[in-house]
């Protein structure tokens, strides 16, 4: 059985690990040169940490629960927390639930048997958070949490899943052989395709690394329009924005003094703000760069 059967057959196989199926995929990413791709596999596997851009699968919209304490000892516990008139601060923390724990961690949640985990509210949230939950009978909040039904996780390990096989359809449906992964004669730009597809982020989008994207910057050729275009073709530039980039290094086919022309500068400072509005899917964070990278190898 070659490597695309093996994986697939665990995808299909409820008692197969998906921890274990994930490092036989992180050799495919091997195989196919895709940094992307093993990226995605390692943050999976290990867990996200507060800087990495945390796919749309993994957030929730929680539940919040708290217990209050009045006079003379009574208490109300497990009372519904409304957010609408929280500060932001707490806001925030209160309407939004990312589990940044790698599959072996959740697997290891599915596997205590319990329908419901929780995550805690800070003690310096819920005293933050006093003055808006008062109840009547001046009870205040004295513990929060957040319920995580166990169906989130196994809601996250499914969608891993759906993606891994769908990603593994479209390398077969491309007519890639187990021959070419073996001789890793894959063409990068063809798997990067492919894996773009598959939408890892969701309303995220996928964030490009300078290190992927550098990759193809190599194939820019000083003053060749049709490479500067099939590289930001690759990058998910939009066929209209492509256009007006034709338009803009036609007519400005030089940067002079290390400059570029008002035209161009204006393209790139659209596509600047497509990244930050998310309607180019490449992170905010890298986009400056990629744009840059890439006009200074057409320009030489």
């Amino acid at each position: 059985m070659n490597l695309l059967d093996d994986i697939r057959a665990d995808l299909v196989n409820e008692s197969a690990s998906l921890s274990n199926t994930l490092r036989k995929a992180k050799i495919l990413a091997s195989q196919i040169n895709l940094p992307e791709f093993r990226k995605w596999l390692d943050l999976e596997l290990d867990g996200y940490s507060i800087d990495d851009t945390i796919p749309k699968y993994r957030s929730f919209h929680p539940t919040n629960l708290g217990t209050f304490s009045g006079p003379f000892g009574s208490i109300v516990r497990n009372m519904s927390i409304p957010t609408y008139n929280l500060s932001d601060p707490v806001k925030e923390f209160a309407e939004n639930l990312e589990l940044y724990d790698g599959l072996g961690a959740l697997e290891g949640m599915l596997s205590q048997g319990s329908k419901t985990l929780q995550r805690n509210w800070s003690p310096e949230l819920v005293i933050l958070a006093r003055n808006e939950t008062r109840l009547d009978g001046n009870m205040i909040l004295v513990e929060a949490h957040q319920p995580i039904p166990i169906y989130f996780i196994s809601g996250i390990m499914d969608t891993v899943k759906n993606k891994l096989l769908d990603f593994l359809l479209a390398i077969q449906d491309s007519n890639i052989t187990p021959e070419d992964l073996e001789n890793r004669t894959v063409e990068t730009t063809v798997a990067r395709t492919i894996f773009n597809t598959i939408n890892v982020y969701g309303d995220n989008a996928m964030v490009a690394s300078g290190e992927n994207v550098n990759q193809e910057i190599k194939a820019i050729q000083r003053g060749d329009v049709d490479s500067l275009l099939n590289h930001f073709r690759t990058l998910g530039v939009d066929d209209h924005s492509l256009c007006e980039l034709k338009d803009a290094v036609v007519s400005e086919p030089s940067a002079s003094n290390g400059k570029l022309g008002p035209k161009v500068s204006a393209w790139m400072g659209g596509m600047v703000t497509k990244a930050a509005t998310k309607t180019w899917d490449v992170g905010i964070e890298t986009a400056s760069k990629v744009l840059m990278d890439a006009l200074k190898n057409y320009y030489g």
